[in-house]
């Protein structure tokens, strides 16, 4: 038997390398804030530790173990994801299954992890991938115990704040552009032109770029592409090209961006969205969600 998931892993291209740096990340705060909590015991707020400027790790609890875990949190991945190491370790059993990643069938591994906790959402039997996260864990220096998407976030409202460094959980402003989340595809996905052309964009705190896939956009030869060096094993054994070009004219919500280094992969598509919405890409400085109107909500 084999399970099959929706929706596309946008960690994907960030545990690959194909838009990392060389070496180590780091992260950029030098002491990390306790965590604030409520009359009723639970936590209102909880510290995150920010790598290069725009990668997010928070501390979480698998069920009634005690031991602190790291998570990255990434809005762009669904389902969820478990390191395939911690799955061992804890003797959780998974089955063969496949995702739909840039137009193509990826073999994966599927599970159902018993509980996980993260400040006041706590999430019983969620649906996870197993994978191999010991390349994110070598470019972070930090133990990495899965990566949580929309389908844990959205337990609550929430607001990421990046200048902070903190979760902050409960009600939220609804200041900034709205963006409609989707549960059952598990992403929120903004409606974008650029370059003139009316394209979905997948919103991403995994990413902080700006990415095109070449297979839904069809005047390619409209833009001032530029070959790259830069590679990634994305999709099992393939290799994918990266191409760059500047997006001077990126138009969301209203108002405009320009953008001197997005990333046109060439012939790859995604029948749900046409790229990646890195936030940070763009300059946003916090992230909010409104569980209520199931909404995210992009403040800069």
């Amino acid at each position: 038997m084999s399970v099959k998931f929706k929706g596309k892993i946008a960690s994907l291209l960030l545990l690959t390398g194909a838009f990392i740096p060389p070496g180590p990340a780091r992260a950029s705060d030098t002491h990390v804030i306790p965590g604030r909590s409520r009359e009723d015991g639970q936590p209102r707020s909880i510290p995150v530790r920010i790598f290069r400027n725009f990668l997010v790790v928070a501390q979480g609890k698998l069920g009634s173990s005690p031991e602190i875990q790291n998570f990255l949190l990434d809005t762009g991945t669904a389902p969820s994801i478990i390191n395939g190491r911690l799955a061992r370790q804890i003797g959780l059993e998974s089955l063969p299954s496949t995702f739909r990643a840039l137009g193509k069938t990826v073999p994966a591994q599927a599970s159902n992890l018993p509980e996980v906790d993260l400040g006041p959402i706590r999430v019983v039997s969620l649906p996870v991938q197993v994978q191999d996260l010991s390349r994110l864990e070598r470019y972070l220096g930090i133990p990495i115990a899965g990566i949580l998407g929309m389908d844990v976030l959205s337990k609550s409202s929430f607001r990421l704040d990046y200048e902070k460094r903190e979760l902050q959980f409960g009600g939220v402003s609804h200041l900034g552009i709205p963006v409609p989340y989707d549960a059952q595809s598990g992403i929120a996905v903004a409606e974008v032109r650029i370059e003139g052309q009316h394209e979905r964009f997948l919103v991403d705190t995994a990413s902080d770029a700006i990415v095109l896939f070449g297979g839904n956009f069809a005047e390619a030869r409209r833009l001032a592409l530029r070959s790259t060096r830069q590679w990634g094993a994305s999709l099992g054994d393939q290799k994918m090209k990266v191409q760059v070009f500047p997006a001077a004219d990126i138009l969301l919500g209203g108002q405009h961006f320009t953008d001197d280094r997005a990333y046109f992969l060439p012939g790859n598509a995604d029948p749900i969205f046409d790229g990646l919405l890195g936030v940070r890409a763009l300059g946003f400085r916090a992230l909010s969600y409104d569980q209520g109107r199931a909404t995210i909500y992009l403040q800069r």
